[in-house]
C-alpha cells in the first residue's frame, strides 16, 4: 500500500484547504503511469463532501490526456 497524506483544514485566511502529500513512492508510481485516486469514503473521514480526486503525471498535457483515456476516464469540456 502506498501512503498518501490527506489533511483537511483551513488556510491562514480561513479558506477551505485539502492538502495532499506525495511520498517518493507516489511520485515513482505516477511517473510509471499509475494514477492516484482518492475516493469519497476517504474524504468523508476528513469531513469533506463526496467526490473522487485523481492525480496523474505526464511530461505534457497531451500525454496526460492520452494516458487517462487509456484508463477509461471520460472528460467533460
Amino acid at each position: 500500500m502506498v501512503i498518501l497524506l490527506k489533511i483537511a483544514g483551513q488556510t491562514g485566511s480561513g479558506e477551505p484547504l485539502l492538502l495532499l502529500g506525495l511520498t517518493g513512492e507516489n511520485v515513482t508510481r505516477l511517473a510509471a503511469g499509475e494514477p492516484i485516486l482518492i475516493r469519497s469514503s476517504e474524504l468523508g473521514k476528513l469531513g469533506l463532501p463526496p467526490i473522487v480526486i485523481g492525480i496523474h503525471y505526464g511530461k505534457t498535457v497531451d500525454a496526460i490526456l492520452e494516458e487517462l483515456k487509456g484508463h477509461g476516464i471520460k472528460f467533460a469540456h
